[in-house]
């Protein structure tokens, strides 16, 4: 299967956020990560990096 690990990345740490994500939402302001048994969780922030051969994917905080 292809789920993910959403990584959170900021000032040199790295942090796993959420495990076994099958779906990622952007909108405006969130990301929104949904798990294989359908748990969510949002997060302020952008992606910067999704990487398939790690299955992993990378978010930063959002700069205003």
């Amino acid at each position: 299967m292809c789920e993910l690990n959403v990584i959170f990345h900021e000032n040199g740490e790295k942090k796993v956020l959420m495990e076994d994500v099958v779906k990622i939402k952007v909108n405006e302001e969130n990301v929104e990560m949904i798990g294989i048994l359908g748990d969510v969780r949002s997060f302020k922030g952008r992606i910067i990096e999704i990487d398939t051969t790690r299955d992993e994917a990378v978010l930063e905080p959002k700069t205003e």
